[in-house]
């Protein structure tokens, strides 16, 4: 037989949680306080605290992150947008393609934006600039980042325009609520046909 019940509700101040097996054994227990929560967030309602890696102790206060915003601060269901197993990226920002036409013809319409950070608690800003310098589109303004992820471009302007064909460059500036600061920029190619 199967007995299906809804989930309580959590206070967001402070809380125990405990999992319990069917002989009522404490499995696992995690107490939460609202001070866990990433340190630029000023409200944390309706956002998720996620564990970073389940080989680590539960009640490690530092074990524990906000839910990213990419995500809508919640993964109810799925993996943790802030898992991190402990592995290091071996690069920060990947390009693909590195050319792309955004003429919606099926083929590279699109430049897919990877990134993979060394911890969670990254915040991002990320932009596009024309060959000249000039910046064409903010993709990304002050967003709590997963620990790895994807953003994209469909090659549009702040304007709504269509970028024009030639050399772009990509800033990838992310920040720590600690102060540390790391950026990357990275060239790609917005091509078109004649």
């Amino acid at each position: 037989r199967f007995v299906q019940t809804d989930l309580p509700t959590y206070s967001n101040e402070s809380g125990d949680v405990y999992i319990l097996l069917p002989s009522d054994t404490v499995s696992d227990s995690f107490s939460y306080h609202e001070d866990m929560h990433f340190g630029l967030i000023n409200d944390p309602d309706g956002i998720s605290l996620e564990r970073i890696d389940f080989d680590r102790a539960t009640n490690d206060a530092n074990n524990w992150h906000s839910a990213a915003e990419s995500v809508g601060f919640a993964t109810p269901g799925y993996e943790n947008s802030q898992y991190f197993p402990g592995t290091i990226a071996e690069e920060m920002v990947g390009l693909e393609p590195e050319i792309f036409s955004p003429d919606n013809d099926g083929f590279e319409d699109i430049l897919n934006i990877n990134y993979s950070m060394d911890q969670p608690g990254y915040v991002a800003n990320v932009r596009i600039f024309d060959s000249k310098g000039r910046l064409i589109k903010v993709l990304i303004e002050n967003e709590l980042l997963a620990v790895s992820g994807t953003f994209t471009w469909d090659g549009t302007t702040e304007d709504r325009l269509k970028a024009r064909i030639g050399p772009h460059i990509l800033h990838f500036e992310v920040f720590t609520q600690d102060g540390a600061v790391s950026s990357v920029k990275k060239a790609f190619v917005v091509a078109g046909n004649f």
